[in-house]
């Protein structure tokens, strides 16, 4: 049966909702109960009127997406403490023009959103909230786009749908609401795939409207993130594939393509010499294991579910086996693959395994939030694949999926143990309550001193472990274990108490903290937020030192 929705002019005399042709619904033998009759003509009424105002419908479909977004925003994800990232986009946009340039070019990014950011910041204020709502708007901004790329896969419902999937997405929310690149990755990539669907199709392939727009957005993605060039090479490829395929052997539009490539390639020339000149972030990249293939499951299972705990998320990852099969054994005989379902296929799958792959062969650097660019595909074709179902299981599985969005969304948002919140307000809190002058704070990582100085105003100094002197010209200090113990005693010396703070491992983490609990009495623990701990040790000696003891808290979990 098609809806309202499916954009099928109705038949003379025929009723909205109804089969094609105007035959009746097969109707069950006897008569069936009231109730079921006026909720089927309440449905039919709706279908109706959604039928006569599409565009309305679809208009207020978004905008209540929007208002949906701007809620989660004001009620669970715009108050949240600073992240280490999030200090990184402002130390780096403090600064003139010509210094994040020098700054980002130290990093492992493209400056394209440090540069807009800046400019946000001097126009609308330079706090947090303030950056935060550049990436708010840009979420805010993906959401018409990407409806207008779902209804070239998709019908009108199905394509409201994933836009509704979308906008409720725990990931989406969570990066809608942190002040750095990846939700302007999204909105570019989606603008990249809309124009390129056009010069995919062929009655629009040569248009040069539509070429000048795929230009212009592969241009600005470069600038934006680097895992856009695995956007760019997918397309590419899938491009050339269909021009060349037996079935439509075409020449068309290749030269168009190679020269949208080349001019990406010159765009960046200037930015690459600058970057390797000013030491390609060798002092700065994270130190990040090789993917697997569970990490590679994970990034699929976060963009649809979100950041959830390791048992929600093995329950979750552990279930795609069971609904692929389900789902498969539901596939309605002879339903079609388009052109365009296919590229977002391509599109969701196709950059992740590049990057799996790039990291193996060549750096590691596989984190779920590169990989943002491959979300919307990736909605997209699951609501294409919900509609190739017969259709209740397809819909069935649409309101399942749609409630586990709601739902990681929620406990995301309110969840201590959600594993990407970074609680430095939190530490400096506990630390301004406890400390005094004779006391000292050893932060480490070094870099992680960005988000926590940001918030703490206590009586002890803050130093960093290996120490870094920011004054100096350079990238990070490295450590070296066998300098360790000179390090400790130098640090401590004439201090009461050390509170040691560990909230990112760079690979020498657990030494720091064996040294410490080797060395010196443990007198306060605490877990602050998933992966940072705050760990006190009694380094000298006072005449209050048994009765400042008695603050120890119960054993770090």
């Amino acid at each position: 049966m098609s809806t309202a929705l499916d954009d099928r002019t109705l038949a003379p005399g025929e009723r909205p909702g109804a089969p094609a042709g105007g035959a009746r619904a097969g109707a069950p033998a006897g008569g069936l109960p009231a109730l079921r009759r006026r909720t089927r003509r309440t449905w039919d009424g709706v279908e109706g009127f959604a039928a006569r105002h599409r565009l309305a419908v679809v208009a207020g479909v978004q905008l209540a997406c929007a208002a949906a977004v701007l809620l989660l925003s004001r009620l669970y994800f715009a108050g949240l403490s600073m992240r280490l990232d999030e200090a990184q986009s402002l130390g780096q946009t403090d600064h003139r023009y010509s210094e994040v340039l020098v700054t980002v070019a130290q990093d492992v990014h493209v400056p394209g959103y440090h540069l807009l950011l800046r400019t946000w910041r001097l126009l609308y204020g330079t706090d947090l909230e303030t950056a935060r709502a550049l990436s708010l708007i840009f979420f805010l901004a993906s959401i018409p786009l990407l409806y207008l790329v779902a209804r070239r896969a998709l019908d009108t419902r199905w394509s409201l749908f994933a836009v509704v999937v979308f906008s409720l997405s725990p990931f989406m929310n969570w990066y809608g609401n942190e002040a750095r690149m990846y939700t302007m990755l999204v909105l570019v990539t989606l603008a990249s795939q809309h124009f390129f669907l056009k010069v995919l199709d062929p009655a629009t392939t040569g248009r040069w409207g539509a070429w000048a727009g795929y230009a212009a957005t592969a241009v600005v993605g470069a600038y934006t993130h680097y895992f856009f060039l695995f956007v760019l090479f997918a397309q590419g490829a899938f491009f050339l594939v269909a021009r060349l395929a037996p079935s439509g052997r075409s020449w068309r539009g290749v030269g168009r393509m190679a020269g949208t490539a080349a001019l990406v390639c010159l765009a960046l020339v200037p930015w690459l010499l600058y970057f390797t000149a000013s030491g390609a972030a060798s002092d700065t990249r994270p130190q990040l294991p090789s993917p697997s293939s569970v990490d590679f499951s994970n990034v699929y299972s976060q963009f649809l579910f979100g950041f959830q705990s390791d048992a929600a998320n093995t329950v979750l990852v552990a279930t795609w086996p069971l609904l692929a099969l389900a789902g498969l054994a539901s596939v309605r005989v002879g339903v079609r693959m388009s052109r365009a379902t296919a590229y977002l296929l391509v599109a969701a799958f196709g950059p992740v395994l590049m990057a799996f792959a790039v990291s193996h062969l060549i750096t590691p650097f596989f984190l779920s939030r590169y990989m943002i660019a491959a979300l919307p595909a990736l909605l997209v074709v699951v609501a294409a694949f919900l509609r190739m179902l017969s259709k209740r299981v397809g819909v069935a599985l649409a309101a399942v999926l749609l409630v586990a969005t709601v739902v990681g969304t929620g406990v995301q948002a309110t969840s201590a143990a959600t594993p990407v919140k970074e609680d430095y307000r939190g530490a400096a809190e506990l630390l301004e309550a406890k400390v005094t002058p004779s006391d000292l704070v050893v932060v480490s990582s070094p870099f992680t001193i960005w988000p926590f100085e940001r918030y703490y105003d206590g009586a002890a100094r803050v130093v960093t472990l290996p120490e870094w002197d920011r004054r100096q010209e350079g990238g990070l200090p490295a450590f070296d274990e066998a300098a360790l113990p000179g390090q400790v005693d130098e640090l401590v010396a004439g201090h009461q108490r050390v509170y040691l703070l560990l909230s990112y491992d760079q690979g020498y983490e657990d030494a720091v903290e064996q040294y410490f609990r080797g060395h010196y009495q443990q007198v306060y623990a605490q877990e602050v937020s998933p992966g940072m701990q705050l760990v006190g040790f009694r380094t000298g000696y006072s005449q209050n030192s048994a009765v400042e003891d008695q603050q120890r808290t119960a054993p770090r979990r």
